[in-house]
């Protein structure tokens, strides 16, 4: 949040501030400035001891008010015969919750981003002066080595101080930490909660609260061995830890990632409930796919430009986004990315992946009779030929692809001399084949005939003496579909072979010893497709 809200919020949180021991001004005030040189008059101490520590900036750089940056207008305060301490500002002596107004002039950043609790700090009663000194020059003893960085660390060169000395400067984390998953932990439960976590708090205390000198698991290089010390066992799903199948913490992320230990407890509507465990799962606003974006940001990545990528979009409704697809996605989310509580799609049964993907694709026309095909029966999934990431312009081209991982002997056949130009690019399985369609491949009248005649119209007809092979299996019965090693693409090596396979009755005149002109059917009989004027498909 902004500087000014965080002011706005933490005010809340803090009772009615006391009358400060010395009487100050308010900030910010209106009035006349008088400059630093009539400061450093009166307050030569003051004004040596600042230029020699971390604020020496504000008294003798040019673009800040020096003393009264701070201080605000000095006019009144100069000016009176007392020198009333009223009349000038006291940031020391102003409330808690009004002390990072001034510091905020400067350091909103930090305020904002505090290392430590702000708000907490502030309802306990503790400005910014409780840590930090202004007029103090800086001090020669050397900072101690810990850092969020380490929790190794933290035990070498710190020792316990106990939960009561923490909640003195973090009353809201601890009352957090008593309605939450981990009230084991809070004060009033456990001696040295806070220190399970974040390491012995010594040194972190005897500097007054510099963050870097304690350890967070959110930070911490090793913060996941600190969750690990407590639940070895909380979650049996490999993918969590490293080694697994999809090693998470591996590739950068933390148990801080999806889990948060200062967040209480909260009721849950009904459709919130984890199934397996009967708890209360996080509620919140209606969530989007960016609940799913932090763990699975490729699947994101892949989704662009695809036939799926309305699905992707990070602000689109979960329900009709990644939920569309993965059932239990917003369960599986809420719970940290628990495994079982989200149907990954890959693995599942025909039916089951019909349902779901029916759910938008069942007002396509071409997959009406699909759950009766050939491919449904044999439990062939949708995700068995179609990629959920097939580019816009290739869904065909990439389902085809996958083709010949079931049908490799047809495959093979592309591979021959005379083929059709399937692997060339030129027409695909689909051009004759509907793999969604009821009818068994090729005892299918419209495969075998009608498909063929879409590309070879020439041989249509309607003829008046036909071939009496296509009224029974059609152009299949002399050509094999997908390739051979004849020109043709004939069943048999040549014509006169595979006329015989069904005119083996033919007239004893015919003679068929080599080098007889009976021995090529088609010197004769040159209509083989049909005929209009001969029943002898002559000429």
């Amino acid at each position: 949040m902004a500087f000014t809200a965080l002011v706005a919020a933490t005010s809340v949180l803090v009772p009615p501030p006391q009358d400060p021991q010395d009487p100050t001004a308010p900030f910010p005030r209106k009035g006349k400035y008088v400059g630093k040189e009539t400061c450093q008059e009166c307050h030569e101490d003051a004004w040596d001891a600042i230029s020699e520590g971390h604020h020496r900036g504000v008294v003798h750089g040019e673009g800040l008010l020096g003393c009264e940056t701070c201080h605000g207008p000095g006019h009144a305060h100069a000016e009176d015969d007392d020198n009333d301490p009223a009349l000038i500002t006291l940031p020391a002596a102003l409330a808690p919750g009004h002390q990072p107004r001034v510091c905020g002039q400067c350091h909103g950043d930090q305020i904002e981003g505090h290392g430590g609790d702000m708000a907490g700090l502030i309802a306990a009663g503790k400005g910014c002066a409780a840590c930090h000194l202004v007029h103090e020059e800086i001090p020669d003893a050397p900072r101690p080595g810990v850092v969020f960085g380490s929790r190794v660390a933290a035990e070498a060169e710190a020792e316990l101080v106990g939960s009561a000395k923490c909640v003195t400067c973090h009353p809201i984390r601890d009352a957090l930490l008593e309605d939450s998953h981990h009230s084991s932990l809070a004060a009033a439960a456990a001696d040295h909660g806070c220190e399970a976590c974040h390491g012995p708090g010594s040194v972190h205390v005897k500097t007054d609260g510099v963050a870097r000198l304690i350890s967070r698991p959110d930070m911490a290089i090793d913060g996941e061995q600190t969750c690990r010390s407590c639940h070895q066992d909380v979650d049996p799903i490999e993918f969590h830890w490293p080694g697994g199948d999809n090693p998470l913490l591996s590739t950068g992320m933390s148990c801080t990632t999806c889990h948060t230990v200062h967040e209480p407890k909260t009721p849950a509507p009904q459709s919130a409930i984890d199934p397996h465990t009967g708890e209360a799962l996080r509620s919140g606003e209606p969530p989007t796919n960016r609940l799913c974006v932090t763990c699975h940001a490729p699947a994101f990545d892949v989704l662009r430009g695809t036939i799926h990528q309305s699905l992707g979009q990070l602000d689109g409704p979960l329900s009709i986004g990644c939920g569309a697809c993965h059932e239990g996605a917003e369960r599986h989310a809420r719970a940290g990315g628990r495994a079982d509580l989200v149907e990954s799609m890959h693995g599942t049964d025909a039916r089951y992946q019909e349902q779901t993907c029916g759910a938008c694709h069942d007002r396509d026309d071409s997959l009406r009779h699909h759950r009766s095909g050939v491919h449904f029966r044999n439990e062939v999934t949708c995700l068995s030929c179609h990629s959920p990431a097939a580019p816009i312009a290739d869904v065909r081209a990439d389902a085809e692809s996958k083709c010949a991982s079931c049908h490799a002997a047809v495959a093979a056949e592309f591979r021959m001399p005379n083929h059709h130009p399937v692997h060339e690019g030129h027409m695909g399985c689909s051009d004759c084949h509907n793999p969604h369609s009821a009818r068994p491949k090729l005892h299918d009248r419209e495969l075998r005939t009608e498909s063929c005649l879409n590309c070879h119209r020439e041989y249509r007809g309607p003829f008046v003496y036909s071939h009496q092979a296509s009224r029974l299996d059609g152009c299949v019965t002399c050509h094999t579909p997908h390739g051979a090693s004849n020109r043709r693409m004939l069943r048999q090596a040549t014509t006169q072979q595979n006329c015989l396979q069904c005119h083996a009755d033919f007239p004893a005149f015919h003679d068929q010893t080599s080098g007889a002109v009976f021995t090529n059917c088609l010197s004769c009989h040159t209509e083989v497709h049909g005929s209009n004027h001969s029943r002898y498909l002559f000429r």
